[in-house]
């Protein structure tokens, strides 16, 4: 997948960078290394990658990191990494379409009516923050989408099944 914009305007699956540049994030690297080694989770960052000019050497992209998110659990991650967020949408009736499925680093979005996070074996606290990051910033999960069935065939549910979602690290 060439999803990343490197510093040469080339859309590629990966970009060489000569460093990374923390001072946007209020959390320090080693608070995102005490984070990942007390949980065992993977961290994802999410910035961007600016020129930097070296004498004698040229230009070079550092990654400027804007945010990052850990693992809610030790679950693989497994499926399309997705952005889930409420997009204002109110129902009175089933199934209501008010979230915004985006998939990362692709101009695709889509609504689910659902979302199904039992499969990742987060705890309530972890849930709950969930739900606040879906009706807030936008949460980052991974997983599939799939439509579900009902009784009634003109309304079917699109669900997104997580495997896996991310919570925002947020400065002490």
């Amino acid at each position: 997948m060439k999803a990343t914009p490197c510093l040469d305007g080339v859309f590629r699956s990966e970009c060489y960078v000569s460093a990374i540049d923390w001072n946007s994030l209020k959390v320090s690297p080693s608070e995102l290394i005490k984070i990942q080694n007390d949980d065992g989770s993977r961290v994802i960052l999410r910035g961007n990658i600016i020129p930097v000019t070296f004498s004698g050497f040229g230009e070079f992209g550092n990654l400027r990191v804007k945010e990052a998110f850990y693992a809610a659990t030790n679950t693989p991650a497994k499926g399309t990494f997705v952005a889930l967020k409420d997009n204002g949408i109110r129902c009175i009736t089933t199934p209501c379409f008010s979230t915004d499925n985006l998939v990362l680093n692709k101009p695709y979005i889509s609504q689910v009516s659902s979302i199904d996070l039992s499969q990742t074996g987060a705890t309530q606290k972890q849930l709950d923050a969930a739900a606040s990051e879906i009706f807030g910033q936008g949460l980052i999960a991974v997983g599939t989408t799939k439509v579900v069935e009902n009784v009634d065939p003109t309304k079917r549910d699109t669900q997104f099944v997580a495997t896996q979602f991310y919570l925002r690290v947020e400065p002490n």
